[in-house]
């Protein structure tokens, strides 16, 4: 039995429906209510969700992801995942060929001429950790033009442009990675990894918790750090401390839904706001303007494009 399977009638949308995971670079486009795979050890990927909310379960904890964050995976990894939602959920998943970012590592760390000598051999020294990770604008661009490609059936030069390109990305997070162990203050490197990890997993509840934001203990907790620890060691890590960080996603959520064109009542309560009034003074701290106005911009900046491309 494929461990990619559908548990309703209502078939999942996939596109490509044929693509060759684990052989070549492929990307999956899924919209569906209800799907799941099954401890799937697939190859090197990295998962997008553009509506909804998903959670991959990986080991033993499940990693949510939204349209905020994105989840790489390294090859060979089980994982499992389940979407029973009332609403339709999008993903976006890339897929790499073994060994196709090892060889861009390889590419875009040595010299011209130690390239030209070995064009065929495959690279090593790459760093992956499946992580959840904050999405940027270089992911997401690559990602929805991939997507776009496989939705029309077009492939060719430019697919291979874009695969090089998102597989550069992996590799700057990769070194991102490495600042990150670095800036970490502990005498042997497998600590400094080892505390990266937990605070990781501290900020993955971060992006989980839909209902209510989790406290600074209870994200310790799930780093299996003491609080004072986990906050420090996370404020040195990613530059940023945790209620920091909570505070970006919280606003992060709200203006896509506010870009959505969803009231500014329901966009508060979505951020964990007490009431509007709160929320419309933190925001205008933040961005310079009320969120209703922040919404009427970007509405009007929509139906501006709208017309100059008809």
């Amino acid at each position: 039995m494929s461990p990619i399977s559908q548990r309703s009638t209502t078939a999942a949308s996939i596109v490509p429906a044929s693509a060759d995971l684990g052989t070549r670079n492929c990307v999956l486009g899924a919209r569906a209510r209800r799907h799941s795979v099954r401890e799937f050890p697939g190859p090197l990927s990295i998962k997008c969700v553009t509506s909804g909310r998903v959670a991959w379960r990986v080991g033993r904890r499940d990693v949510w992801v939204d349209p905020s964050c994105f989840l790489v995976l390294n090859a060979s990894e089980p994982y499992s995942m389940d979407i029973d939602s009332a609403e339709p959920v999008t993903t976006c998943c890339a897929f790499f060929a073994p060994g196709f970012v090892e060889g861009i590592f390889r590419d875009g760390t040595r010299a011209d001429a130690h390239c030209l000598d070995d064009p065929g051999r495959t690279g090593s020294g790459a760093l992956f950790l499946a992580r959840l990770r904050p999405i940027n604008s270089g992911i997401a661009r690559v990602m929805t033009e991939l997507e776009s490609q496989a939705r029309s059936g077009g492939d060719g030069m430019r697919a291979e442009e874009l695969y090089n390109a998102l597989a550069w990305q992996l590799l700057e997070l990769c070194e991102e990675t490495r600042r990150q162990i670095g800036s970490i203050p502990a005498a042997r490197a497998s600590t400094r990894a080892e505390l990266l990890s937990r605070v990781s997993r501290g900020r993955e509840l971060l992006h989980a918790s839909s209902e209510a934001p989790p406290s600074l203990a209870e994200a310790a907790r799930a780093a299996a750090m003491s609080p004072f620890h986990f906050q420090r060691t996370f404020q040195r890590a990613f530059g940023i401390s945790p209620a920091g960080y909570q505070a970006r996603l919280r606003f992060e959520r709200a203006t896509a839904l506010l870009r959505r064109g969803v009231a500014v009542t329901e966009a508060a309560l979505d951020a964990h706001y007490s009431g509007t009034a709160a929320f419309s003074t933190a925001f205008r701290k933040r961005f310079g303007v009320t969120p209703s106005h922040y919404a009427a911009q970007f509405s009007n900046k929509s139906k501006a494009a709208a017309g100059n491309s008809a």
